[in-house]
This record gives structure tokens, C-alpha cells and sequence, in this order.
């Protein structure tokens, strides 16, 4: 007769096999946990109260003309790092719809030399501003409404300009 049993698992392999188990277990929790601190320490921080009021300075002189915002760790294309964007948004209707068909003339280079230069002279206001930062990585950025989307006009890091500043013909 054919006796069907199994042969009983040698210790000597299930002791191997749990210590296996057990380094995979405490290197894989070793990776996750140093990994998760990176990204925490990795979050900015900064408060630019500075550049925010000499924003609102600039553009709000003459009455309320722009909201300011910040918002921190922000992961998009203009950097690797999580960074910090400062929104100079446009909510003047009348100041909005001006803008609006300056920008879209100066874009078909149909614009005059004054809507240039009030395209212009946004930009360098905002790259001004963007040199106080304190980092490379962060943005300051400044948009109108278009219906339900925003339209960035100026947007600009400490050491370069993200949207390409308008050129005035002479």
C-alpha cells in the first residue's frame, strides 16, 4: 500500500524562513519611516509678510485691486521641491476686463505701446518682488479671472522669470 503523509518541515528551514521574514519586515518599516521624515522636514515654512505687504502696497495704492494669498507646499511643474506660491489675484471687474484685452492683444501682437508697457510693467513688479524670496523654488504669480479659470499674467521665481516678459517696441 501507498501511505499518503506528508513529511514533516524541518525546523532547521522554518527558523531560516521566519528570520528572512523578519529582515524584510524591519527594513522595509527602516525605509518607510526615513523616507516619511525627508518629505516632513522638506516643507517650507516661510511667512513672507515682507513681500506680501509691499505687494499690497503696489498694486492696492489706489483701492482694493488685488487679493493676496499664499499657499505652501504646493507640488507642481516649476519645481521638484514642494514650495510656496503667493497669488496676486486681479478682482477689480473693471481692472479684469482692461487687463483681459491687453493681454490677449500683446499675446496676437496687436497691442499698443501703452498696453506693452501696463503688461510690462506687471511683470517687473512681480519679478522685483520675486528676488525677496527665500529660496529658488518658490513663485509669486499674478492672474485675472477668465470665466472660471485663472490667467497667469506675470509669474516669477528668486532667479528667473516663469512667463516671458513682455518685450516694448519703441
Amino acid at each position: 500500500m501507498h501511505k499518503n503523509y506528508r513529511e514533516p518541515i524541518k525546523i532547521k528551514y522554518l527558523v531560516i524562513a521566519l528570520i528572512g521574514v523578519v529582515i524584510f519586515a524591519a527594513a522595509l518599516s527602516f525605509f518607510t519611516l526615513r523616507t516619511s521624515n525627508t518629505t516632513i522636514q522638506n516643507k517650507p515654512t516661510v511667512k513672507y509678510t515682507k513681500v506680501k505687504k509691499d505687494l499690497n502696497q503696489k498694486f492696492n495704492g489706489n483701492g482694493k485691486i488685488v487679493t493676496i494669498k499664499q499657499e505652501d507646499n504646493i507640488n507642481d511643474k516649476n519645481s521638484k521641491n514642494p514650495h510656496t506660491v503667493i497669488l496676486v489675484i486681479l478682482t477689480d471687474t473693471q481692472t479684469q476686463k482692461y487687463l483681459k484685452t491687453t493681454y490677449e492683444a500683446v499675446q496676437n501682437d496687436k497691442s499698443s505701446r501703452d498696453q506693452q508697457l501696463y503688461i510690462a510693467s506687471i511683470q517687473k513688479i512681480i519679478s522685483d518682488e520675486a528676488k525677496k524670496l527665500h529660496n529658488n523654488d518658490d513663485v509669486i504669480q499674478f492672474v485675472y479671472k477668465d470665466n472660471k479659470s485663472y490667467v497667469p499674467v506675470a509669474s516669477s521665481q528668486k532667479h528667473r522669470n516663469l512667463i516671458k516678459p513682455v518685450k516694448v517696441s519703441k
